[in-house]
């Protein structure tokens, strides 16, 4: 893969980074993750899921925990997915 890759909003660009972890484990997601902006621990949601803050180096903030092979995205009232490539 192209290592010219730059995350700018996990949100929108979350097909593409789909891609890019696919085979992976969570710690080398989450490694690839922590090597394209700041990411950090946040809480265990009451189902024992750990989630996690990212913020790329433009600013754009992301929370978000993995389901399966899914970044689910934590909103103010909700969560989602974004489907697409």
């Amino acid at each position: 893969m192209s290592e010219d890759f730059h995350l700018i909003d996990l949100i929108s660009q979350a097909g593409a980074v789909r891609k890019r972890l696919v085979g992976k484990t969570d710690s080398e997601k989450l490694a690839w993750l922590a090597g394209q902006g700041t990411l950090e621990p946040v809480v265990v949601n009451p189902d024992g899921r750990q989630t996690y803050r990212f913020e790329s180096s433009t600013g754009q903030e992301a929370v978000f925990f993995f389901d399966d092979v899914e970044l689910v995205f934590v909103g103010d009232h909700s969560t989602f997915t974004v489907s697409g490539d």
